[in-house]
């Protein structure tokens, strides 16, 4: 593999990773007005942000990796 292919390869596998973290989010987020409780309904909005952060990251990362 060459140093090419590799820059590919990293930048598909972060936008993989922004898609897993986006599909999660959008899970949970189905789910939060299902949860039993208030607290556990509180725990799933928090990772529902931060799936939404790290998705945020995974793309910015795979464009600074693009750009290089």
């Amino acid at each position: 593999m060459d140093h090419n292919e590799a820059i590919r390869e990293f930048e598909r596998l972060m936008e993989k990773q922004a898609e897993h973290a986006h599909t999660v989010a959008t899970e949970l987020e189905a789910l939060v007005a299902l949860l039993p409780n208030e607290k556990s309904r509180q725990l799933a909005r928090e990772q529902v942000k931060e799936s939404h952060k790290r998705a945020k990251e995974f793309r910015e990362l795979a464009q600074k990796i693009k750009g290089t």
